[in-house]
């Protein structure tokens, strides 16, 4: 019983070992360099961003000020011909007035002498209203007497109504001028509560230009320091790849997925996202199947011999993915991997594998991205590779 215990005590020693090795990562490397460069990349296409969307918002304030001065200057023209005007108006409604009061003081004085005469005529040699005719000699001089009296009262009369009727006549004009002045003020009236409203416009167009300029001032500065985050960030994912060691291990390069061929986004500039995206590699779809469906865990084999350099596992980026130093300056690079089969300082050749296609990282599907640098700059592995690519 006592030889069974330690049995079983050793056998579960051996199964912990077993389940620990088996849940040790192959792979001793950090990730970040890829993903910070991305991230830095996205902080600053966003405030540069941000600095254009500022920039176009100043235009438009600008413009919006410029408008408004016009359209106060152009109140203000409206506003002085109104004053000159209502000058001018005033100026011939006091004419009227003047000329209606010297009219009017005409008639009085008219009415005055017609009524003097007529006194004066009746009351002529015996101061009684029958002197007139008694004083008369004939009855030829009486028709006279009466003939002449008649024709004073006429031509008074006649007098007294061209009077009156100029006097209404320069009584309308004076009206109608009366008028044109009130319609005027009113219109000044009117302009000058425009002008009002232009200036408290004015006002609120200087401030939200002043605070775009403060806000712009403000976004150029934090592009400053994610610019620096940017290079910096550039950098590191640049030194990622390190300096190879040794001489180029030479030979062909071969298609890194054997069980596929679709080429599900080429190398150079394409659109991520509804943005610009320039895409160092080629992206690699898997599956054969009908509809060429996407399937996973395809094997994923090294393009030529060399040692591993990178074997990170990460969720951002390239996802899980490893860098083979080929020598020469020359290196591979396979992204989104499910699972990694070699670790750091694995020397692999040609045509091993390496890895397992996944959707890890920045992926919409299952794919290899795979890049090939020579000389540290990155080219198009499509030429490269296409004589070995495999046929459906």
């Amino acid at each position: 019983m006592k030889k069974k215990k330690v049995i079983f005590n050793i056998f579960c020693r051996i199964f912990i070992c077993i389940m620990a090795v088996g849940l040790i990562s192959p792979i001793v490397a950090s990730a970040g360099t890829k993903e910070d460069y991305e991230e830095a990349q996205g902080k600053l296409d966003k405030i540069n961003k941000e600095i254009t969307d500022l920039a176009n918002q100043k235009k438009k304030h600008e413009t919006a000020i410029k408008n408004a001065n016009s359209q106060i200057d152009l109140v203000k023209k409206q506003i002085n011909i109104l004053n000159s005007d209502i000058k001018s108006a005033n100026e011939s409604l006091t004419k009227k007035q003047l000329e209606l009061e010297a009219k009017k003081a005409d008639i009085v004085k008219t009415d005055d002498l017609f009524k003097e005469r007529l006194k004066a005529m009746y009351v002529m040699r015996n101061d009684g209203p029958l002197s007139t005719l008694l004083s008369v000699d004939s009855f030829s001089e009486l028709l006279t007497a009466t003939d002449t009296l008649q024709r004073i009262s006429v031509a008074d009369t006649e007098l007294l109504k061209h009077l009156d009727e100029e006097k209404r006549s320069i009584e309308e004009e004076e009206a109608s001028i009366q008028q044109l002045v009130n319609s005027l003020v009113e219109k000044q009236g009117t302009l000058e509560q425009k002008q009002s409203e232009l200036a408290g416009y004015m006002k609120v167009l200087d401030r939200n230009l002043s605070d775009t300029e403060a806000q712009s001032e403000a976004a150029k500065e934090t592009q400053r320091e994610v610019y620096k985050e940017y290079i910096a960030a550039k950098k590191a994912m640049e030194a990622e790849f390190g300096t190879s060691q040794g001489e180029f291990v030479g030979g062909e390069w071969i298609w890194p997925v054997p069980t596929n061929g679709f080429i599900s986004s080429p190398f150079g500039w394409r659109t991520l996202y509804g943005k610009p995206d320039n895409h160092i590699g080629i992206d690699i779809a898997t599956g054969w199947g009908e509809g060429w469906s996407y399937i996973s865990n395809q094997p994923i084999v090294a393009a030529n011999s060399g040692t591993v350099t990178k074997a990170v596992y990460s969720n951002r980026g390239y996802g899980n993915y490893i860098i083979i130093d080929h020598g020469g300056n020359n290196f591979t690079l396979y992204g989104h991997c499910n699972s990694l089969s070699v670790g750091v300082g694995d020397y692999v050749t040609q045509g091993q594998q390496i890895a397992t296609v996944g959707s890890t990282g920045n992926s919409t599907g299952p794919h290899l991205h795979f890049e090939i640098r020579l000389n540290g700059t990155p080219v198009d592995p499509q030429p490269l590779v296409q004589g070995t690519r495999p046929k459906r």
